[in-house]
């Protein structure tokens, strides 16, 4: 009987000490892998990429670096909205907005116009609060609807954490002025650069009084395009006037990505 104790508590051991390994090695080739990354990452920092077709184009971009293999990947963004295939989900909540008036810095880096934001700007989305980093546009939009462009398109970028993204996603169509362009679009640095402004400006000014949205996983829509996005396109646009939509694409003409195949994934809808 003493035996059989010992034979027990030796097996108990043993399996206690391959789950300890097991974990230890898991928890150790997720570090490195993390650190492989981080590098590859790093190394592409000079690689140029660019949104027009060439070799450089989106269709070659994960090919230009390790860093960027993710362009390839199976849950990519951005991708056409066909409404008919969109199912409400009651599950989904409004955003709880928490923006202040905000000081930026317009930089102008070769792919876009961006805002980067002062302060602490953040959303409460379906539970989790996200930080605001910066925004900026695309002309024409990268996500369609039924297969058609709109003008442009704003992305707001937040950060949970650095597996844990949000974009908010707003339309522009050609309409009324844009109060906000009107202020700040004599100030877009033409060419790469930056340009600090001591003005503020509200954020919530550039967001749609309607406040319903499609949901789904994605990615970063440049390189190293990181599949670690949850996107929120709301479904109503904003305006800018002919003159402002053709100011913002002269700056930067077709800084879009092409869409990308769902492969399975579903688009949600919240309806306000």
């Amino acid at each position: 009987m003493k035996n059989k104790l010992n034979l027990l508590a030796t097996v108990s051991f043993l399996l206690l000490f391959a789950c300890n390994t097991n974990e230890n090695n898991r928890s150790a080739a997720s570090e490195q892998q993390t650190g492989k990354h981080k590098t590859a990452l790093k190394d592409c920092n000079k690689v140029h990429w660019s949104h027009h077709k060439g070799e450089n184009g989106p269709s070659h971009w994960k090919n230009l670096c390790e860093g960027f293999a993710a362009c390839g990947g199976k849950a990519q963004s951005p991708v056409n909205i066909i409404i008919e295939n969109v199912s409400v989900d009651n599950t989904l909540m409004p955003p709880v907005f928490n923006y202040e008036k905000s000081e930026t810095d317009i930089i102008n880096n070769g792919h876009t116009v961006q805002f980067n934001t002062s302060g602490n700007q953040t959303v409460t989305l379906n539970g989790k609060e996200y930080k605001l980093l910066q925004f900026h546009y695309h002309t024409l939009s990268e996500h369609t609807v039924n297969g058609q462009h709109y003008a442009g398109e704003i992305h707001f970028v937040h950060k949970n954490s650095d597996s844990d993204f949000a974009v908010l996603g707003v339309m522009i169509e050609e309409g009324e002025e844009n109060t906000f362009f009107d202020k700040f679009e004599d100030k877009f640095p033409l060419k790469e650069g930056e340009y600090k402004s001591d003005d503020t400006f509200d954020v919530m000014s550039l967001l749609p009084d309607n406040k319903s949205y499609y949901y789904y996983s994605g990615s970063l829509t440049t390189p190293p395009c990181s599949e670690v996005v949850n996107w929120y396109m709301f479904v109503k646009p904003v305006t800018a006037s002919e003159k402002q939509i053709k100011k913002l694409s002269e700056i930067l003409n077709d800084n879009y990505r092409p869409v990308q195949k769902l492969n399975g994934r579903k688009i949600k809808l919240y309806k306000k």
